[in-house]
């Protein structure tokens, strides 16, 4: 399955008959690719085709493909008024030929909308492709099912005091334990519920189970800490939304404002100034802070320490992930003068050695965070650990 990358950029510019006649250009490329037994336009700039390959190298039709690929992109810029112009193509090797004709389309897709990703623009649909895409799938079709059965269970990690080397607060992480007892770490499929939207609910999710835990504390006369909730980008589009849905829970449950922290990456906060501003002085009105999270990952960010409105910043564990360099002690050094200066409160997190935690105590880290310390660990051995 091949397509034209960004096509609607050509008919946008040159108008819908050169576009089509362009497309009509390329299907007749395509039919006299070697070994070619069908090949049609699917709909809009997307074509599908079957080769027959027997006895060849797979690697060798890849090859095929790519340069032929650049032929074709050549003879077209050559008949056409174009500078610029890319193709993008999925394969799919049909193995068993009572393979539904719907899947074989599905699977060649998927992989032409990975070949946006290589350079060659070719790639295969492969074993490692098709898991990815089971769990993506997965994820999007059984999400508000396990939500509803509360398969999502909150997780803490703890972080110290760089004065007292006691635990200070936490943050609350997230894990979907499923039904057949299998726990799905968020990487495997919070970047899949950002891209859906779903995140939304799921943050709201997490918010409520945060509260009610510290609510269930206050209430049996134990203990509270300070719980660090994370932010998604998705909030910033509906800044009214989110402001009720806090206030709810702010009114309904009565925590205390020092015992709420909630992190927004610097990530999104250079693409959101103006949102994150506006979300910050709602907390801020009552009196809750606002945590910076890995500070230090985008471009901006010593130009910003000027303008933020954060009371804490996160520094990205990046700068300790490859252990501590001297070049990277004096950037640290740097950074740390720099949000003392402007009152910041630093957390750091990623910490995994002793020689680590030396250097950031020593530089007046205000808390760490960290295998070193604690992994993130279920509600119950949090309660344990704190008891």
């Amino acid at each position: 399955m091949t397509d034209v990358d960004n096509f609607h950029l050509i008919n946008d510019y040159w108008g819908y008959e050169m576009g089509t006649n362009i497309l009509n250009f390329i299907l007749k490329k395509l039919e006299l690719f070697p070994q070619t037994l069908f090949v049609n336009r699917y709909h809009s700039d997307i074509f599908v085709g079957i080769i027959d390959i027997t006895g060849q190298d797979p690697a060798v039709v890849r090859e095929k493909i790519s340069a032929y690929h650049k032929q074709a992109i050549r003879e077209v810029l050559e008949s056409y008024p174009l500078n610029y112009m890319t193709l993008n193509t999925g394969v799919y090797y049909l193995n068993d030929t009572d393979t539904p004709a719907e899947e074989v389309i599905s699977h060649a897709n998927i992989a032409r909308r990975r070949a946006k990703e290589t350079s060659t623009c070719v790639f295969e649909y492969n074993a490692e492709l098709s898991s990815t895409e089971q769990k993506r799938a997965e994820t999007i079709h059984s999400f508000q099912n396990a939500l509803a059965k509360k398969e999502f269970q909150i997780y803490f990690q703890p972080k110290i005091s760089g004065k007292t080397q006691e635990i200070a607060s936490a943050e609350v992480l997230v894990r979907w334990l499923r039904e057949d007892g299998t726990l799905w770490f968020p990487d495997s499929f919070l970047p899949i519920l950002e891209e859906t939207g779903e995140i939304e609910s799921l943050d709201y999710y997490v918010y409520n189970a945060a509260f009610q835990w510290l609510a269930d504390r206050r209430e049996n006369g134990l203990p509270l800490l300070p719980l660090s909730l994370n932010v998604s980008p998705i909030h910033f589009r509906k800044i009214d939304t989110f402001t009720q849905r806090i206030t709810q829970l702010l009114d309904h449950y009565q925590i205390p404002s020092k015992y709420l922290v909630f992190e927004i990456t610097e990530t999104t906060y250079i693409h959101n100034i103006d949102a994150v501003n506006q979300m910050i002085r709602f907390f801020h009105d009552r009196d809750i802070r606002i945590s910076m999270d890995d500070f230090g990952s985008g471009y901006s960010s010593l130009n910003s320490l000027k303008d933020i409105l954060f009371d804490e910043v996160k520094i990205d564990k990046h700068f300790l992930s490859a252990g501590l360099s001297e070049k990277g002690k004096i950037v640290l050094e740097e950074m740390f003068h720099l949000l003392k200066r402007t009152d910041k409160w630093i957390v750091c997190e990623g910490v995994e050695t002793k020689e680590m935690v030396d250097f950031l105590i020593a530089e007046g880290c205000d808390e760490l965070q960290g295998f070193y310390y604690y992994k993130p660990m279920e509600q119950k051995k949090f309660e344990e650990l704190i008891a």
